[in-house]
């Protein structure tokens, strides 16, 4: 296959993986698919996604590029398969990398931010691999892109998507509001300013005055589904806490266990 066939069909994954990341996708078209992907006949798939540790129903960053790939795949009659890391490390991720293109992939995609510095690492010594990855861009650990014509990186308005949610907040009644970040990366920061300036904002057009809208902010420093992120939650929620935007991976899934049991 050529390289401007390659590059069309990389192309039709990225907006699928940009839709169904961003989106979410409910629906299996085959329980095993998903499950498991689908190899040739000596095991190799063509599309490899790695996690990053998380799993392919976190309901977040992995499950929702995981139906991007499966979807993708499934309608271009392409094999694909997936792989979860040992750990969170450079070296996990960049041993997975290895394994899938051993595996015989062609495209990779690796969801999240985790993977920056692994993908500037390897970008290089696998220029025939294409890699996708979302909320980030290659860089040495200084935040500077370093992007080589065979990455692809997907980046957010993060900024945007919080600021509505303030905004609707405010302007639906809600006075004491809560932010529940993962890690205060770029991307999460963004989310959070944006949050902050929405409600500001639509506080400012209801004229509300100063400490009229009350926010709790925090970043709890990982982005993981735990006893200790539903616990704070649960405390905001019973010291009067009406709503909290979770923005961090399965941090979310902490959050709305609490919300849950609190009624809310």
């Amino acid at each position: 296959m050529n390289r401007k066939k390659i590059f069309a069909l990389l192309l039709a994954l990225v907006m699928m993986l940009g839709i169904v990341a961003a989106c979410g996708n409910g629906e299996k078209d085959e329980d095993a698919l998903h499950k498991e992907g689908r190899q040739d006949a000596d095991g190799k798939a063509e599309i490899a996604l790695i996690t990053d540790v998380g799993t392919i129903d976190d309901k977040s960053f992995n499950q929702g590029s995981w139906e991007g790939v499966v979807q993708y795949a499934i309608e271009n009659d392409k094999t694909f398969k997936y792989f979860q890391p040992t750990e969170k490390s450079d070296a996990a991720y960049i041993n997975s990398i290895n394994l899938a293109v051993e595996g015989g992939a062609k495209v990779i995609v690796t969801p999240g931010f985790l993977f920056e510095n692994p993908i500037y690492i390897v970008q290089d010594q696998f220029p025939d691999v294409y890699f996708i990855l979302i909320d980030g861009y290659p860089h040495a650990g200084d935040f500077v892109p370093d992007i080589s014509d065979n990455v692809i990186g997907i980046l957010y308005a993060e900024e945007e998507s919080g600021y509505l949610a303030g905004y609707a907040a405010v302007k639906e009644g809600y006075r004491d509001l809560g932010f529940m970040g993962g890690m205060a990366v770029p991307a999460v920061v963004r989310f959070g300013y944006g949050y902050l300036q929405g409600a500001d904002d639509a506080a400012g057009e209801l004229g509300l005055q100063a400490g009229d809208v009350n926010v709790k902010y925090t970043y709890v420093g990982n982005f993981d589904s735990s006893p200790e992120n539903e616990s704070m939650a649960a405390s905001w929620y019973q010291e009067g806490t009406e709503v909290i935007f979770a923005c961090g991976g399965a941090v979310g899934n902490s959050v709305m266990k609490a919300a849950e049991k609190a009624d809310t």
